[in-house]
């Protein structure tokens, strides 16, 4: 029943807002890669990244989150995406440039800037290109930044400390290089709060 809950919150409150986020990473995803999905969550991403990659792999901790985007994309018939629970930060179940695209969306401000720099070495290791969309630092003033930061902080605990500290040390730029990533382009969406990273 909780993960009902949990999925049903996301979907119905924060998936809307990350639309065109969404829509902005599927158009950086060439027709028939192969890609894969960091921190899936419901599933929102890779069943969309699944209308033009052809084939979309989705990885999430949460086993009962893995289960619900199953069912999501067998009610939908799609049958180029698969899901899996797996630790993003040992991806050695994946060979070296496995995949074009290694996506992820919303989820670096959640680690542990250790743990976050974990996942983006085996991002880059098993795929081509790495795209990562997250919040923009800073944020912008007015409603659009003040949001953002209300999220976050009804988060609480380690998540919020977690963006807190992301914030504090500078976004999304400052794992990069530590994890060896280098940017090809940039673009900032949702009136400035967030930002979808290629790298390489």
């Amino acid at each position: 029943m909780a993960v009902v809950l949990k999925a049903f919150t996301y979907r119905s409150f924060i998936d809307p807002l990350l639309s065109g986020v969404r829509d902005t990473i599927e158009r950086k995803i060439d027709k028939g890669s192969r890609v894969i999905d960091i921190a899936c969550g419901t599933g929102s991403l890779a069943l969309l990244l699944a209308q033009t990659a052809d084939n979309v792999t989705g990885i999430d901790l949460d086993q009962k989150l893995v289960s619900y985007a199953v069912q999501r994309a067998h009610k939908k018939e799609i049958t180029n995406v698969k899901f899996r629970e797996c630790d993003a930060t040992d991806l050695s179940c994946y060979r070296d440039d496995e995949f074009d695209f290694a996506v992820t969306s919303m989820s670096v401000h959640q680690f542990d800037p250790g743990l976050a720099v974990r996942v983006l070495t085996e991002m880059k290791r098993i795929a081509s290109k790495v795209i990562i969309a997250d919040y923009n630092c800073p944020l912008p003033h007015g409603f659009s930044g003040s949001l953002a930061y209300l999220i976050e902080r009804m988060a609480r605990g380690d998540h919020y400390r977690n963006f807190s500290n992301y914030m504090t040390r500078g976004g999304l730029d400052s794992f990069l290089d530590t994890a060896g990533l280098s940017v090809i382009s940039e673009e900032v969406r949702g009136n400035g709060v967030f930002i979808i990273t290629v790298c390489d």
